[in-house]
């Protein structure tokens, strides 16, 4: 291995470290959101349980790429033949795999999540059955890959092996550039479409939400990814922190699934429907403002005046409009 390799491997250890630690905080914070929730539904106990899973797999997987790194650079820095040398020998030990096997399960729930989100965005089952059947090819491109990687004296950066990784980087990005561009194009065209009040449409349709629901960090990590991988460059393992937003993304989409600002899919309507605070709060006024018509008609009701029915119809469209 090239020491661009080498240096490449030790900066990604190093973002993936600070991006472990952001992901550590979105994961408190959606503890303490769902803390906050009276009254939990099995969705929000859903996306506790997901988002917990995937920092579980992503521990692992950021632990023993630094606990490698370690053996490498330090525990054997006098390794006969040197840095490239431990790699090439010690590159399908078997917490390499189990730390690979981590990231990839992580990678496929992720896109699992993001084939419902599509769903809820759109509303219509077919629009899921193009990206789920590249999910599916995504998921034996990993089984062959974790297969042909693990073997003993075989090399997850050569060989059969980088085949196996190319389908699946290859298929991984196809899938998110997918997913993306009709979330993307939904929110955008429900945005124009909407009656939504202005904080509303930024809660709901805004760039915020757009790069959120859309897990659009993810997937500019992997088109860099993907294509330095495809060349054969070395600078492809500096890109490789992207995994670390399989599980950033889905702990994002779930905070905002808790705090009541996410899209989601109202199962007895059928309808795709949104939380709008502003409509809420407008809402809430018409109420107070029924309720405080009526105690006036009920005040002249027994105050002995009479009342014109066609007078308490204009107070009552007052009201409502």
């Amino acid at each position: 291995m090239s020491a661009l390799f080498q240096n490449s491997l030790y900066v990604v250890n190093n973002i993936n470290a600070i991006l472990y630690g952001i992901e550590l905080m979105i994961y408190l914070m959606l503890i303490r959101q769902i803390m906050l929730i009276r009254r939990r539904t099995k969705m929000d106990r859903f996306y506790v349980v997901f988002s917990t899973v995937l920092l579980v797999l992503n521990t692992i997987y950021w632990t023993t790429q630094t606990y490698f790194a370690q053996q490498m650079w330090i525990v054997h820095s006098d390794y006969p033949g040197g840095m490239d040398a431990f790699l090439s020998e010690y590159v399908a030990v078997w917490y390499q795999t189990w730390g690979s096997t981590a990231v990839m399960t992580s990678n496929l729930m992720s896109d699992a999540l993001m084939i419902y989100r599509l769903y809820v965005i759109w509303g219509y089952p077919y629009i899921v059955v193009f990206p789920a059947s590249i999910w599916l090819g995504s998921l034996g491109a990993c089984l062959g890959l974790l297969y042909e990687s693990g073997r003993p004296d075989r090399n997850y950066f050569a060989g059969i092996s980088t085949k196996f990784g190319t389908a699946w980087n290859s298929l991984t990005f196809s899938f998110n550039v997918i997913v993306t561009t009709l979330i993307c194009g939904r929110i955008i065209y429900m945005g124009r479409r909407s009656t939504f009040s202005d904080e509303g449409r930024r809660a709901f349709t805004g760039a915020i939400a757009i790069v959120i629901e859309s897990a659009l960090p993810f997937t500019i990590g992997s088109m860099a990814y993907v294509i330095t991988y495809g060349i054969g460059s070395d600078v492809a393992v500096a890109f490789s922190c992207y995994s670390m937003f399989t599980a950033i993304s889905p702990m994002l989409i779930a905070l905002r699934v808790l705090r009541r600002r996410a899209w989601r899919k109202e199962e007895e309507s059928g309808f795709l429907t949104t939380i709008n605070f502003s409509a809420s709060r407008t809402q809430n006024t018409l109420a107070q403002g029924d309720h405080k018509a009526e105690l006036d008609i009920e005040g002249k009701a027994e105050g002995g005046s009479a009342l014109d029915p066609s007078a308490s119809h204009q107070v009552n469209l007052d009201c409502t409009a």
